[in-house]
């Protein structure tokens, strides 16, 4: 018989049992029992170890404070739980008496998941990927790692590997990832140091491009919107396909950056055999291969210096620049001049916060000028 905790087994267990356990570790209010619980869970859904890494880190670095809204937040969700006649998770006696009314003192794993449940929006991601103690099946086919624009986000995959998300990017890939074939997809950009396996190379798959390696540090940015695809290869040997051009497989060395163009247009291609040469039209997108661009004053890597909270701006468009800082700073920027969005600009924005990279911008080009109203940002002469 399987592993259980208060009569239940493991693999019957409901969402809400994982967010109490969870709960109780960061709260330094878990049983060894329920400590072996917990990691038996883990085991079950290995996708939620990117749930319990970031609220780790979430809960570790909170500063001491008041959390009355959160708690607040927390009961408000567990009431309209009992509205439903939803029960909080399978264990005996988990579930506190709820008043909005009359504030009971909560032990410090309740205030745990009250702080988590608002700081982190954690409940949404918990809920997603689980099955019910009916044994209805919730769980989707894939998991799906996210991060918001304003925020980055590090992830060990089941094998091992090691990935870093940054602002507005997802990661996608199947349950059974590892067991026969290591594939993800990525929306966005990513830095992958991939754990070594002969036997399973390591797939990416793009909008427009797919990565093939066997254990290597490499930076991937493909977010749909933007003009340009790249591969940024630091160490080890990677083969990148482009998905209209599947016959041509580009190997990339270390400190070699591939680059390819998102928007596909129509080129000349030319074909020649010993009778005659033939010049045809194919759509294509561009592609060059260029090398990476190391910052001089540390040798720092440009290309993922995002990793480090570092925006490095070398010869871009004010329009790139505004996409890269919508992400950075969760806002949106719209720039009004026509004749600004071409213009290039050159800088870094270590931790500068958006109003002092505003003001930086207007250093550089003292002609513009900007309004900021809460999250939106007009740019204009």
């Amino acid at each position: 018989m399987g592993l259980s905790y208060a009569g239940i087994p493991i693999k019957t267990m409901s969402q809400e049992t994982f967010w109490i356990l969870l709960s109780k570790k960061l709260s330094g209010e878990a049983s060894p029992e329920e400590l072996v619980v917990l990691e038996n869970l883990i085991l079950e859904h290995p996708e939620w170890q990117y749930a319990i890494q970031n609220l780790g880190e979430i809960w570790k670095n909170q500063p001491k404070k008041d959390h009355t809204e959160e708690e607040d937040a927390y009961m408000l969700h567990l009431q309209r739980m009992q509205e439903l006649n939803v029960p909080f998770g399978n264990m005996p006696d988990q579930t506190p008496v709820v008043s909005m009314s009359g504030r009971k003192k909560m032990k410090r794993w309740y205030w745990a998941a009250a702080v988590l449940l608002v700081l982190a929006g954690a409940w949404t991601l918990l809920m997603k990927p689980f099955k019910t103690s009916q044994g209805q099946e919730m769980a989707r086919q894939v998991s799906e790692i996210t991060t918001r624009p304003g925020s980055t986000s590090k992830v060990e995959l089941p094998d091992g590997s090691m990935v870093w998300l940054n602002a507005g990017s997802k990661l996608t890939y199947n349950k059974d990832f590892g067991k026969e074939l290591r594939e993800v997809t990525l929306s966005g950009e990513g830095y992958f140091d991939v754990t070594k396996m002969k036997d399973k190379p390591f797939i990416i798959h793009t909008s427009n491009i797919n990565i093939k390696v066997l254990g290597t540090a490499f930076n991937v940015k493909a977010y749909p919107e933007d003009k340009l695809s790249e591969t940024s290869l630091i160490r080890g040997s990677i083969e990148v396909t482009i998905k209209n051009r599947p016959n041509d497989k580009i190997i990339l060395s270390p400190s070699e950056k591939l680059v390819v163009e998102n928007d596909k247009m129509t080129r000349p291609v030319i074909t020649a055999n010993k009778e005659k040469m033939n010049v045809t039209t194919a759509t294509m997108p561009l592609v060059s291969v260029n090398k990476l661009r190391y910052h001089t004053a540390d040798s720092s890597i440009d290309e993922i210096a995002w990793i480090d909270n570092r925006l490095i701006f070398r010869n871009e468009t004010m329009e790139e620049l505004a996409l890269r800082m919508e992400r950075r700073y969760a806002v949106q920027i719209e720039i009004e001049a026509e004749e600004l969005k071409e213009m290039k600009v050159n800088g870094i924005f270590d931790q500068e916060s958006v109003s002092q990279a505003l003001e930086a911008l207007k250093e550089m080009i003292p002609s513009i000028n900007y309004v900021k109203e809460g999250n939106q940002i007009i740019i204009n002469r």
